[in-house]
């Protein structure tokens, strides 16, 4: 099945028209339904606490359990209205719920609508490891309204900028929009913003049609994620993810050392440096020991995309390398 995208400045009338709908189940969070809770009015939903806390077995539970005292059924299309927690976690209810039924993904953050709303990933945390527990899942539609996008707090547009810059590094399309620097996202141009996100999507949907299950070219969205998620579960989710990201590119490219062109990471530090992405306090040691138990990993060893657009490859590489690395970057500070 491939997921059919619907864009537009302001799809409000198209989102209420899907919720209104009675086979309809809708699943927010708390931030979004403040703001934006009669896009659903009327209708069958759940509102989730907002933050990675709700992305949890137990909230699963919560959901699907709503949805069985509501009546919903196999012919129920649960609709998804905010960022990439929300989508996650109802998109693997979708997944699930007496064994599948459709949903729809309306992302309403940056991060969202550029990368996690396209491709079909869903998924729960186990504790502090991200993304776990999860199934290929792809929604039947995803409705991209950029005027979600201009109510979004700094940090959350910084997260979206994270999985742009970094598609940046595979997609030539998406560096020539930036034109060599990440300033016109920082100042929130409108004309940059929305070339972004469509070309985001587009260089997504390309790689998910040939690879939807990530055994091949679709690893090459995993650049930055290795040391990034690391960072994640030792910070304790502190920051978004799309900052992790950021700083996953950062330290990755160092670890990777010599393998990797220093042109290109030099680019990637100045784009990253530019962003002012603030980097907590580490414990090198703890972090590789993260990366030995990410999910992307084989062979005992621990894998991390080398980016080079077309080129992007997958490195292995041993626990000693990168707690060699991690350290290497922190003393180099």
């Amino acid at each position: 099945m491939e997921t059919k995208i619907i864009g537009g400045a302001n799809l409000t009338q198209k989102i209420r028209e899907i919720t209104s709908d009675k086979s309809a189940f809708v699943v927010s969070d708390s931030n979004v339904a403040l703001t934006y809770g009669s896009l659903w009015q009327g209708a069958k939903h759940y509102i989730i606490p907002a933050g990675e806390g709700s992305k949890t077995l137990d909230m699963f539970g919560k959901i699907a359990k709503a949805m069985l005292d509501s009546g919903c059924d196999r012919q129920t299309t649960v609709v998804a209205i905010g960022g990439g927690v929300v989508g996650d976690l109802a998109g693997f209810v979708a997944a699930t719920y007496m064994r599948g039924v459709k949903w729809i993904n309306v992302p309403t953050t940056l991060l969202a609508q550029v990368d996690s709303s396209v491709g079909g990933k869903t998924a729960v945390d186990l504790g502090d490891y991200k993304n776990i527990i999860g199934a290929f899942h792809l929604p039947e539609k995803v409705l991209v309204s950029t005027h979600f996008l201009y109510t979004l707090p700094d940090r959350e547009w910084l997260c979206g900028m994270g999985e742009i810059i970094k598609t940046a590094f595979l997609d030539r399309k998406v560096y020539e929009i930036l034109d060599g620097s990440p300033e016109k996202l920082l100042e929130r141009d409108e004309a940059v913003l929305e070339a972004c996100v469509h070309e985001c999507i587009a260089y997504k949907r390309e790689l998910t049609a040939r690879d939807l299950y990530e055994s091949g070219p679709r690893k090459a969205l995993n650049v930055g994620h290795t040391i990034g998620h690391a960072l994640e579960k030792t910070d304790k989710h502190r920051r978004s993810h799309g900052e992790y990201v950021l700083m996953g590119m950062e330290i990755e490219s160092f670890v990777l050392g010599d393998r990797m062109d220093c042109e290109r990471r030099k680019e990637i530090s100045a784009f990253v440096a530019e962003t002012g992405v603030d980097y907590p306090d580490f414990n090198p040691e703890e972090v590789a020991a993260a990366c030995m138990k990410d999910k992307k990993n084989g062979g005992g060893a621990i894998s991390v995309m080398l980016p080079d657009y077309e080129n992007t490859r997958e490195v292995r590489l041993s626990f000693d390398e990168v707690l060699r690395g991690v350290t290497l970057w922190k003393l180099s500070r």
